[in-house]
């Protein structure tokens, strides 16, 4: 069996969610014998493959062009779609970007154009996806999501909202019959070490029952509102994580105030087993995003013990379910009370650790889901 895995042009260079996903399924499915490949061009040759897999219909203008190709040689499709429901991206870029760009979002009403102003964007980044922009000028945004979606043979969802919350916003009443399989994200703890310095660091410097915010340092994963609801608290945070050069005035933001709070620390980027370890110290974790598909961190957190406190929008719910302390990340009232709540209640209280191991929350558990999937498609 021969599977090719597609994504986004940048998805080797910037890492985000679908990245982990794509790799971690790639790791997992070739411990089972099972050939893999990654490309991000938008028409290789697929002699030889037996399965495309494409990542991410979100950013939807080269998946488009990559299950154009696919077809057009005669090629199953497998699709995670990894879909933010586009409500969601429309109330988070109105109310947090700046600038230039902030300013154009704010006057354009309709999506597709918004989304066309995000590709032109790339493609000057990236010129040789030029013609993935005329393309989307042509078909639409939307429409260009509502073709994938129906080209692909096969749907992994990464939740049953994700999925639901794909149907009603791309076809609503029109009814389709799209062959799924929920394959759940997850997490992968097995291996990693301690790391010293970290230790070191957090005996020296970290009062005890602190809070830790891992992940990318952005508008989209709220950290200035988090540091604005707990600066009165006088709260112990410890935040990690690499800027976002698209977010520029946003990190000089989020610097200057934990420059001014003594309560407030950050790391910068740290490794994954810096991660690991500094989740085996907090009292609290805590991602208050604008919105998210699973919240992969904070499975990290609640594996090790964590008190988990997580973004009520997207789909977290189908994975945390009653096991973990919700916020509205447009509310810093919300954040604090969430935060106070887990903070005064035992490390561990919720029994995170033992739902995400009987859930199956674990990366050999989506390959093996992944790969039922395909052996289906090739038997027909």
């Amino acid at each position: 069996m021969k599977i090719l895995m597609q994504s986004r042009c940048d998805a080797l260079v910037i890492n985000g969610g679908d990245t982990v996903q794509m790799l971690m399924t790639k790791k997992h499915l070739e411990q089972q014998g099972v050939f893999v490949d990654i490309s991000t061009q938008l028409s290789p040759d697929l002699t030889g493959i037996d399965i495309v897999h494409l990542f991410n219909i979100t950013r939807v203008h080269e998946t488009y062009l990559q299950i154009k190709n696919a077809k057009n040689q005669a090629k199953k499709v497998v699709l995670s779609p990894i879909y933010h429901s586009i409500d969601d991206i429309r109330n988070y870029e109105r109310k947090n970007l700046q600038g230039f760009y902030g300013r154009l979002v704010k006057m354009i009403d309709k999506t597709d154009r918004v989304q066309l102003l995000k590709t032109f964007y790339y493609s000057f980044k990236h010129p040789a996806f030029w013609r993935a922009w005329f393309e989307q000028a042509l078909v639409g945004y939307t429409e260009e999501q509502r073709r994938t979606v129906l080209m692909a043979d096969y749907i992994l969802p990464n939740s049953e909202t994700e999925m639901k919350c794909l149907v009603d916003e791309l076809f609503g009443t029109v009814k389709h019959k799209l062959n799924y399989e929920v394959v759940p994200n997850g997490i992968d703890s097995r291996g990693f070490e301690d790391d010293l310095g970290l230790i070191s660091w957090v005996r020296a410097n970290a009062p005890e029952g602190f809070v830790f915010c891992p992940g990318r340092i952005e508008p989209r994963k709220n950290q200035i509102s988090i540091i604005n609801a707990l600066i009165n608290e006088k709260i112990p945070v410890v935040f990690a994580g690499a800027p976002n050069a698209m977010h520029r005035s946003y990190f000089k933001r989020f610097v200057d105030l934990t420059k001014k709070n003594k309560a407030v620390y950050y790391l910068g980027e740290i490794s994954h087993n810096g991660v690991m370890t500094l989740n085996k110290y907090a009292h609290v974790s805590i991602l208050a995003s604008w919105f998210e598909t699973t919240g992969l961190v904070g499975l990290e957190s609640g594996l090790m013990g964590c008190n988990v406190v997580i973004t009520e929008k997207g789909y977290t719910r189908d994975y945390y379910g009653d096991r973990a302390w919700y916020c509205n990340p447009e509310n810093t009232d919300s954040i604090r009370d969430a935060v106070r709540s887990a903070l005064e209640s035992p490390r561990g209280t919720l029994a995170l650790d033992q739902h995400i191991v009987a859930k199956g929350f674990n990366w050999q558990t989506a390959a093996n889901k992944t790969c039922a999937v395909y052996k289906k498609l090739i038997v027909g």
